[in-house]
């Protein structure tokens, strides 16, 4: 049993890692999309008309093409105040565009739930902007506007949950003056509901339409900002799984042990077998077996620890991490069929190695070796 539990854990550790970060790649990447689609649009001079941009975003086939007004402004309410990003969409364009499905109401405003959070702020209640007004808002004084809150989102990136605010295109337009100007657009090439684990296509499409942009324009994929961590994480699995190795080789040894013990406490009764017509063959069968009941049940373990360590994360306090730190709200553990493929092929490939060491250990005695132990 010591046995079985120690190659289980074994197994559960390095899935569980494999898990956090597949999990973690998923999640950051999935909530990046959900508020900025697959490719931003923005220029360098400020507010744009969404005509000048038409042509080249229309020939590169669009899935979905939202128009967005984002500016920076206080958020003041309960005696707080933090900064946020105000985004005025299109509830239609911008759910077809970036998957978030928010519902933005005039005169009503939608709020991340981090931000929520921090100014004790809840669904109804009512929290003042502060924002300037257009491009030459530096010179002017802020506008300040007490809108009610219709509903808190959840993007699942900690700072976005806690800067982002939303509110009617039309609304915030209309306070800043810009008419029908717009300073972002969001362009979405696949289907929101889909993951994206391949990131080479959109940025052929982000350097395509580069390309038929002329002027001021800046065309960015949706994880540009975030590039770093998420190369971070490629390299770390990679480094990850060649060091977690070593735990799987530490249970083989408790394997090996407890092959070398049975076989030594078992000796002589294997040796009277074999003296009776047992051939060496079947008790090697016998040996076999045993040890792949052993990975298989081992396997099978480490999948049941896994959903319970992926329960812990999201269910228990002290298994929250500080979005602050980890970027996400929380972390959870995504297992596909490769990595169950994977690390089972690996343990078995140590189990069979265990099993080999017995075979040799039990034919290089010979048969009247284990008799005179038995009767001496």
């Amino acid at each position: 049993m010591a046995t079985f539990f120690s190659f289980t854990f074994s197994i559960a550790v390095i899935l569980c890692t494999f898990g956090l970060m597949d999990g973690f790649d998923h999640l950051l990447k999935t909530g990046l999309r959900q508020s900025t689609g697959d490719v931003i649009i923005t220029n360098k001079k400020g507010f744009f008309s969404r005509e000048e941009v038409n042509r080249a975003v229309e020939s590169s086939a669009p899935l979905a093409v939202a128009s967005v007004i984002q500016t920076e402004a206080f958020a003041l309410a309960n005696g707080k105040s933090q900064g946020v990003l105000v985004k005025g969409v299109d509830t239609d364009d911008f759910a077809k565009a970036s998957g978030l499905r928010i519902n933005v109401q005039s005169e009503e405003i939608v709020i991340g739930e981090e931000l929520a959070k921090a100014l004790s702020l809840k669904t109804g209640d009512e929290m003042a902007l502060a924002l300037g007004k257009g491009n030459d808002s530096g010179s002017a004084l802020p506008a300040i506007k007490v809108m009610r809150i219709g509903d808190i989102v959840r993007h699942g990136i900690y700072q976005k949950d806690l800067r982002f605010v939303y509110m009617n295109r039309s609304d915030l337009s209309a306070l800043m003056g810009t008419g029908d100007r717009i300073n972002m657009m969001i362009v979405t090439y696949f289907p929101v509901n889909n993951a994206i684990n391949d990131l080479f296509p959109i940025q052929e499409k982000a350097m395509d339409l580069r390309m038929g942009l002329i002027g001021d324009y800046r065309v960015r994929p949706f994880w540009d900002e975030y590039a770093f961590l998420i190369e971070a994480v490629k390299v770390e699995k990679f480094s990850i799984s060649l060091i977690l190795q070593l735990i799987v080789v530490v249970a083989v040894f408790n394997i090996i042990a407890f092959v070398i013990f049975v076989m030594e406490k078992k000796a002589q009764d294997f040796f009277f077998l074999r003296a009776v017509g047992l051939s060496l063959k079947d008790l090697m069968l016998f040996w076999l077996k045993s040890i792949l009941i052993l990975w298989a049940a081992s396997c099978v373990g480490a999948w049941a620890l896994s959903h319970v360590f992926n329960w812990s994360l999201k269910n228990l306090p002290f298994f929250k991490v500080p979005g602050q730190i980890y970027v996400l709200s929380e972390l959870s553990i995504r297992l596909d069929s490769m990595a169950y493929v994977t690390v089972s092929a690996i343990s078995l490939f140590w189990v069979l190695v265990a099993a080999g060491i017995g075979y040799f250990r039990l034919r290089s005695r010979p048969i009247i070796e284990g008799l005179r132990q038995e009767f001496s």
